[in-house]
């Protein structure tokens, strides 16, 4: 069966455009499935799949729900619906890629259904919302934002200018295929600026020993993207040397926006995992990102327009729980690695943030938690260190090879 195009868009607003999208498509060979999410009036053009059936298969009857004039609960009913039916079409292998369209509610019916689709599957959306703030549209996934610039409404030459371009950018990434090549195993690993040494020492080391790194920014979304990649089975061992992020959620700072799966993956699905408490050390703030009123007198590093603010014992007891109930329930091979001389460039002996005696805090916390079911093993060496990645390195890659899996097949 050949792949079609999945075309999701609201058809009683935005039906002549998915029309369009159609006709396009199928210029470049393609054919278009529609998908209609609208929940207003009647859709301008004929779908293939109704939005009472996008609900339907949620449990949702929409008739009913737009009798109530209840907006939210429409919305809600085909993102579910059009979730499940988006997943379906993909495991029955009739699509091969997703394009959706418009304005804000249109955004968020479309990326909700997006997002719950895998990594490596074409998916583009033609917004109007595309010049904002697009982190809660787009979450960990690899979804293409195209800037509609004007808004989704009314025919001319400009949007179909736009509106094309996103339809060949589709086409052409179908053509491509969605299936990720299998290459060398790769091993996941956390870094941000003020640590980011540590991933950099680590890379060589692990070429060679037969592993392609893949970096993922302590960001608050790139934790959590890599969580989702370990779920998804590309990722065989993890280096997480960043979480700073932790801090960042804790008090609202820089790196915010992790979820609850944080820390919790590659022990729940057996993947090993090296841990290291990098950049816990500290909160990063912005004039965008402003520190609370809490933190305030407190030590801090100015890295650029953000500045690094020192965390203290109250903070150290915290982490340790978090991240060590989390270790606890590991179903796999974990170790954790302390650098004792300092947890980022900020942390440095001689460095306004180096504090010894606080990280031990987190330390000792730790190791009252996780007990003898994990080693807690301390170097004499500063995080950005060559020996410490060196040591990581062969922590892990012996947790690999101790699980007897054949990874470089």
């Amino acid at each position: 069966m050949k792949h079609r195009l999945l075309v999701i868009a609201t058809l009683d607003t935005k039906g002549r455009e998915a029309k369009f999208v159609k006709d396009c498509a199928k210029k470049n060979g393609i054919e278009a499935l529609l998908m209609d999410v609208g929940t207003h009036g009647k859709p301008l053009i004929k779908p293939d799949i109704s939005s009472a059936d996008v609900a339907g298969v949620a449990g949702h009857d929409l008739c009913k729900i737009k009798l109530r004039n209840d907006r939210a609960v429409s919305v809600k009913a085909v993102q579910e619906g059009g979730t499940i039916m988006a997943n379906s079409l993909l495991k029955d292998g009739r699509i091969g890629g997703v394009l959706g369209m418009g304005g804000g509610t249109g955004t968020a019916i479309v990326t909700h259904i997006m997002r719950s689709l895998p990594f490596g599957l074409p998916k583009v959306v033609v917004s109007t919302v595309a010049s904002r703030d697009i982190r809660e549209y787009i979450g960990t996934k690899d979804i293409v934002m195209f800037h509609s610039v004007a808004d989704i409404l009314g025919q001319n030459e400009f949007m179909r200018h736009i509106i094309g371009q996103a339809t060949y950018a589709v086409c052409g990434m179908m053509a491509k295929g969605s299936k990720i090549k299998k290459g060398r195993p790769m091993v996941g690993v956390t870094a941000y600026g003020i640590s980011s040494a540590c991933a950099m020492n680590a890379e060589p080391l692990l070429e060679e020993r037969g592993y392609d790194m893949i970096g993922f920014h302590a960001n608050g979304v790139g934790g959590m993207a890599m969580e989702e990649m370990i779920e998804q089975g590309l990722i065989v061992g993890v280096l997480d040397f960043t979480p700073h992020e932790l801090a960042d959620e804790m008090f609202g700072g820089y790196c915010r926006g992790i979820g609850q799966a944080r820390f919790e993956t590659a022990g729940r699905v057996g993947v090993p995992l090296l841990f290291a408490p990098g950049g816990l050390d500290n909160a990063v703030f912005s004039p965008f990102y402003p520190m609370p009123e809490v933190l305030k007198g407190r030590r801090s590093h100015s890295h650029d327009i953000r500045f690094c603010v020192r965390m203290e014992r109250g903070e150290m007891k915290k982490f340790a729980h978090i991240i060590g109930e989390k270790l606890s329930r590991s179903k796999g091979p974990a170790h954790v690695l302390i650098p004792k001389q300092g947890w980022s460039e900020a942390d440095r002996s001689g460095m306004r943030l180096h504090d010894p005696d606080v990280n031990q805090v987190f330390v000792d916390e730790l190791k009252r938690i996780v007990g003898s079911s994990i080693p807690v093993e301390e170097m004499d060496a500063h995080i950005s260190d060559p020996v410490f990645a060196r040591r990581a390195v062969d922590i892990l890659d012996n947790m690999i090879h101790l699980q007897g899996r054949d990874i470089h097949s």
